[in-house]
């Protein structure tokens, strides 16, 4: 039997036994204690995952991206899998390493055939989306550094060289995910600065520990620095490819998301500093699942890369345009042709016509989106 058919076969089985064994109870997630990422992401000596996904699970993390920076939620996006939406949470507690995606995508259905449970319509897939961008409690919106914790009803899948939480392809309430704001703007963590030579050998060949102390798998689902290196190929753009070298023969895969510095500024040259968040998807099952990290980058500002772009009036940095900002702003406004010179002040001048006036606030109202919603990427151009 083809190897891929009896993968998706177990799956299936998986899928099956989970969903007999589950009833309508819900679980006792005030009692449950939290997966560690290390545990969850446990792989054996060809990269397989032996963390058992029979169970619900219960996990804790500091949120990384913005989703739409990730995958194109947008319905009937992709031909195949239709929206897709992932996070990656990273753990903030000392005794573990290591992140874990949240994924979800559209046509669950369609991985397996026409699975009963089907995919989802773009009205329910839309539901979807709001449910998982907000927290269920408060309405928030979630952004990153909000400290979070995930309920995993189904507790998610192995796929290509990583454990993800999902729905285990399963449009029912009884696989849902949550994710459960702990602590609003808690902290971004600063990214871990590692070098090519810590992921790859002399010959550029992906460095490969089971115990995950090392190597390529130690960084898996964390945010990262690689400094000094150059971009060798690629296209530059929105949901793009490129790959850059450490110049000692070392390459990594880069994928770039959808944020807009794509599309307005160049890409670098020479030697620049990149961070992202390091992943693996090994698309090549023949030798295991040892190869296809890479690393997801989310935005470019025109100087360096950046995990999150934050918009102008967002002058505290956390995530929103809200009464704060409007405060600081209001505190800052002169008039047209009233030179601002409080240095303080200068990041309120967004047209960089040395007043703080009418057409600066203007910028401040597009984007304003109150302190439990997201303003628009796009609402400062």
């Amino acid at each position: 039997m083809d190897s891929r058919i009896a993968r998706w076969l177990a799956i299936v089985a998986l899928v099956c036994a989970w969903a007999t064994a589950t009833t309508a109870q819900e679980p006792d997630w005030a009692s449950m204690v939290y997966t560690p990422h290390q545990d969850y992401q446990a792989v054996d000596a060809n990269g397989q995952g032996t963390f058992p996904t029979t169970s619900p699970i219960k996990m804790k993390g500091v949120i990384l991206n913005r989703p739409s920076d990730m995958l194109n939620p947008t319905p009937g996006f992709d031909p195949y899998m239709g929206g897709q939406w992932q996070r990656f949470i990273q753990t903030i507690d000392g005794g573990d390493f290591g992140g874990t995606a949240l994924y979800m995508g559209q046509n669950i259905g369609k991985n397996v055939g026409n699975h009963p449970a089907g995919s989802y319509t773009d009205a329910e897939w839309l539901a979807e989306l709001d449910r998982l961008n907000h927290d269920p409690i408060t309405g928030r919106a979630f952004r990153s550094g909000d400290l979070v914790e995930v309920r995993a009803r189904a507790p998610g899948l192995f796929f290509r060289g990583k454990t993800n939480i999902n729905e285990q392809h399963q449009k029912t309430t009884l696989a849902d995910f949550d994710v459960v704001l702990l602590q609003p703007n808690y902290t971004l963590p600063a990214p871990q600065t590692i070098t090519l030579a810590d992921v790859k050998d002399s010959v550029d060949e992906f460095i490969f520990d089971q115990s995950r102390a090392t190597g390529a798998e130690h960084y898996q689902g964390s945010f990262v620095r690689f400094e000094d290196v150059q971009f060798t190929a690629g296209t530059w753009g929105p949901n793009q490819s490129m790959t850059i070298t450490d110049g000692a023969g070392r390459t990594l895969p880069v994928l770039l998301g959808f944020g807009s510095g794509f599309t307005e500024y160049p890409s670098p040259t020479g030697s620049f500093d990149i961070v992202g968040v390091f992943d693996q998807e090994d698309k090549i099952s023949t030798d295991g699942w040892k190869g296809g990290y890479r690393l997801w980058v989310m935005d470019y500002d025109g100087d360096q890369f950046v995990l999150y772009r934050y918009v102008k009036p967002d002058f505290d940095r956390d995530g929103d345009v809200d009464e704060t900002d409007l405060d600081h702003f209001e505190a800052c406004a002169s008039a047209p042709g009233i030179e601002q010179t409080d240095p303080s002040c200068l990041n309120a001048d967004f047209d960089d016509d040395s007043d703080v006036d009418q057409s600066d606030f203007g910028v401040l109202q597009r984007c304003f989106s109150g302190s439990d919603g997201l303003p628009d990427p796009t609402c400062d151009r």
